[in-house]
């Protein structure tokens, strides 16, 4: 009841425009290794940076696939999906996997290859990556044979974590070696050729910021964010490339300036936001400059871009009424939900607060609920003969706070117990006896705590 109640309520509101972008993304983050391989900390947060990277970059949420803790089954069921996406899409479409985790290389037929390391692999050795491992090659190979206008293939691998060194190979077993270049793949590693990486999270957090950059090409993008690891990481060789593209990708776009946060005043960074006036050029000032005086100012530009049938606009887009988007772009939503209310636009604000919330901003579903008891959305809950249905006002107002409560919100889990209500586990939302995760159904990341 609660979720056929979620959908049709959500249906009822403002409407996003699908996307139909040719493009396609597989994330992989694998934290979860026995003590032999070694445990991660920061892969499903590199994972989750890369898919918001790539979503202001211009790819759908709906198509990117996003594993945590993938099995090898997992990894090669998820590589021949995303090559039959792309190879079914057509030669104008665009392929992107990334991945997370450990990685090493080992000799097989004579050669040292490349392989990602499943979760909870009981790998031991060196020796047996052949056998437990996911081959870099095959993942490559799958891809390659889709016929794709360009596929980009990103290691973030080698974890200097990697205990064992049994084999042959010894120290070099932690390291991935260099791959050939390919036509029409360009293939990243987040590392020098033989090298580690530690556990820090960097080169996912530089290139998510990188590729939605107006007026970069992609190549150009991977560069800037590998030298900005290696400059962050002292002692370590250049990141290697394999740039076998054949033409210019530009994710948003060839034409554009880059993006205006990078000003150093503050003033002429948002005249420069202003006068791109998009989401991307927004959330980047609003990055670069927290507590400056015209986040309002940059949230009202958020807020008119988003609802606007535009492709950047589109590639925000979740299930239902959710938006996929990083907390300030919610932040931005729950403000003009607030200023809605203040001017007396009472469905607008109704809306807005919802959208939030059904996003993931926590503190936006208590305000969500305060609008439906005002009476803000009457008009979603008028029975055939026009009267109000009390009843099914009262039940979404609890399931905004049930969802808030899921989503950490103090309010929300206050207004709970004050009712007698269960608390539920986070991310999860109660039908009756039964449960369900909201945050994976929805495709979102609780914003418990507002940034700033």
């Amino acid at each position: 009841m609660f979720r056929a109640l979620i959908v049709l309520w959500g249906l009822a509101s403002l409407a996003f425009a699908a996307s139909a972008e040719t493009r396609y993304a597989l994330l992989i983050g694998n934290e979860d290794y026995p003590p032999t391989v070694g445990g991660l900390s920061l892969p499903h947060e590199d994972v989750e940076n890369m898919r918001l990277g790539l979503i202001r970059a211009g790819f759908p949420a709906g198509n990117i696939n996003v594993l945590r803790d993938a099995t090898q089954t997992d990894i090669n069921l998820a590589v021949a999906q995303l090559s039959s996406d792309l190879r079914s899409a057509g030669e104008d479409s665009i392929g992107f996997f990334y991945y997370s985790g450990h990685g090493g290389s080992a000799e097989s037929a004579g050669q040292r290859a490349n392989y990602l390391i499943p979760a909870r692999s009981p790998i031991t050795g060196a020796e047996q990556l052949p056998i437990l491992g996911v081959p870099v090659n095959s993942i490559v190979d799958a891809l390659a044979a889709s016929d794709a206008k360009a596929i980009f293939i990103i290691s973030d691998a080698c974890r200097n974590t990697l205990p064992f060194t049994s084999s042959k190979g010894g120290s070099a077993d932690k390291g991935m070696v260099r791959v050939p270049r390919k036509r029409g793949l360009y293939i990243a590693f987040a590392t020098a050729d033989g090298a580690t990486t530690p556990d820090d999270g960097l080169f996912a957090k530089a290139l998510s910021k990188r590729l939605p950059q107006k007026g970069l090409s992609a190549d150009r993008a991977f560069t800037l964010a590998l030298r900005e690891v290696a400059a962050a990481r002292p002692g370590n060789a250049l990141p290697f490339t394999a740039d076998g593209l054949t033409e210019d990708i530009c994710f948003t776009g060839c034409d554009a300036g880059p993006a205006p946060a990078t000003a150093g005043n503050e003033d002429l960074a948002f005249l420069a936001a202003k006068r791109m006036n998009t989401i991307a050029g927004w959330l980047e000032f609003i990055e670069a400059w927290p507590d400056s005086s015209f986040i309002p100012s940059a949230q009202d530009g958020i807020v008119e871009q988003l609802f606007k049938d535009t492709e950047e606009a589109k590639s925000y887009n979740g299930p239902y009424d959710a938006l996929i988007a990083p907390p300030a772009l919610l932040e931005a939503v729950f403000h003009g939900a607030e200023t809605a209310a203040q001017r007396g636009q009472r469905d607008v604000a109704e809306i807005f607060f919802r959208t939030a919330c059904f996003s993931g901003l926590g503190k936006a579903c208590p305000e969500m609920a305060n609008a439906l008891r005002r009476g803000y959305a009457d008009d979603d809950f008028r029975k055939s003969d026009g009267s109000l249905d009390f009843e099914a006002r009262r039940e979404a107002e609890a399931i905004s706070y049930q969802i808030g409560c899921a989503l950490s919100d103090p309010a929300s889990c206050k207004w709970l117990r004050e009712n007698d209500l269960r608390i539920p586990e986070p991310c999860m939302v109660y039908e009756g006896d039964e449960a369900y995760n909201y945050c994976e159904e929805n495709e979102i990341t609780p914003v418990a705590v507002a940034p700033q």
